[in-house]
């Protein structure tokens, strides 16, 4: 007789390696905190986080304002507050980390300098993330995981994650800085080759669904692509056409939260309809996403926006 216990474990033997039959369930964050005022608030959205059973957190750049000072004081800061997270924390920098650490108010830094100091703290220290337990797979070899420690993947409940690095302010592309647009063409390079790696990857294991990180908005909505973002623009409709399965990209930068269909097929127009995005809420709207993923169901992602001041009610019933 075919009872219920035999069809749970037959669905449970056709999950993909590493799936569960709960799916995925993890929160994100980016673009915060701007001022003193919003660490609480921060903290209320993790701490809540976790208490829910995210298996960790996410946090997509930007951990200060532009106009910040790009001291290691304020590194170290949110530093403290990823070490202090039960669980581990996936962060990717953004530009107000690094980027513009030129401009005048943020004290007229080199920004390659400052990148080099980001690694160096989050990525390069492990107790700072705690990644080593989620199991990242640096793909490209030991001299490009070394220099892009940043850029990585892992598979965790039939969903792979894919961390890269591309940040706002056009990804860090002044044509009048040699430096700056080597730097961006080896971000571009390594970017390219962890989907590329990611698509086959995921591909061989049968993974159904992609969840895509890194900080900017790579403004799909233009005709002509910005020069900054034209590459990461041409590597995620490379991905689409190589990978069967379903993706969505969770970016910052704009500080608005947008769920949507962005990507098209620049040779027709058409709208990649396996391919999401969704944008966290950003200062002064401090806010984070909840992303659930069910892998090989029809529409396998949901995202659900979460505001301080709905916990607060929440907590007060």
């Amino acid at each position: 007789m075919w009872t219920q216990s035999c069809l749970l474990s037959w669905l449970l033997c056709c999950l993909p390696m590493g799936a569960s039959a709960d799916g995925l369930r993890f929160f994100v964050v980016g673009d915060l905190p701007y001022r003193a005022s919003e660490g609480p608030q921060l903290d209320m959205l993790l701490d809540n986080a976790v208490a829910q059973g995210s298996p960790f957190l996410v946090h997509l750049g930007d951990i200060k304002s532009g106009s910040a000072p790009c001291t290691d004081d304020n590194l170290e800061a949110i530093a403290q507050r990823f070490r202090a997270q039960r669980v581990p924390v996936l962060y990717t920098p953004g530009d107000n980390e690094w980027t513009d650490c030129h401009r005048k108010g943020a004290g007229g830094l080199d920004p390659l300098a400052r990148l080099e100091r980001v690694r160096e703290l989050f990525f390069r220290h492990p107790g700072v993330l705690r990644l080593d337990s989620l199991g990242p797979v640096h793909p490209l070899g030991q001299g490009l995981a070394e220099t892009y420690p940043e850029i990585y993947s892992f598979v965790r409940d039939g969903v792979m994650i894919v961390a890269l690095h591309v940040v706002g302010s056009d990804n860090n592309n002044r044509k009048r800085d040699a430096q700056a647009m080597a730097d961006l063409r080896g971000r571009d390079q390594a970017n390219a080759a962890m989907l590329d790696w990611a698509a086959a990857e995921a591909e061989a294991r049968g993974v159904r669904a992609m969840v895509i990180l890194f900080h900017a908005d790579p403004l799909f909505e233009r005709r002509r692509a910005s020069k900054g973002f034209a590459a990461t623009l041409d590597a995620l409709v490379a991905l689409s056409a190589k990978y069967s399965g379903q993706v969505l990209l969770v970016h910052g930068d704009t500080h608005r939260f947008r769920h949507d269909r962005p990507l098209r097929d620049p040779e027709t127009g058409a709208l990649i309809d396996r391919f999401e995005r969704a944008e966290v809420p950003g200062s002064p709207r401090v806010g984070g996403l909840w992303i659930s993923v069910q892998p090989g169901a029809p529409e396998p992602f949901e995202v659900d926006v979460v505001y301080p001041t709905s916990l607060e009610v929440l907590q007060d019933r």
